[in-house]
């Protein structure tokens, strides 16, 4: 099941503050990720939980699966940007 994806403020500064190869990369991971394609591990259920993208960027994310949304609340760069 396809699931649609909401972006928190923060998200969308980090986002925008990457360059944009980088941004174009995140970009598609989270689409991904929104797709309920398995990137590291399963997504839970229902609740809040953090999962690291092949690029490295964690992201923080609530799954409102009812609802057919996943919310990302926050998204953290990797230290080697």
């Amino acid at each position: 099941m396809a699931l649609r994806l909401q972006l928190a403020p923060p998200v969308l500064r980090t986002l925008d503050g990457c360059p944009a190869p980088v941004r174009q990369r995140l970009q598609a991971e989270l689409a991904a990720l929104a797709a309920g394609l398995r990137l590291d591990g399963p997504l839970a259920s229902e609740q809040a939980g953090l999962v690291v993208l092949n690029s490295g960027f964690q992201v923080r994310y609530r799954l409102e699966q009812a609802h057919g949304l996943l919310r990302l609340t926050d998204v953290m760069a990797p230290a080697a940007l």
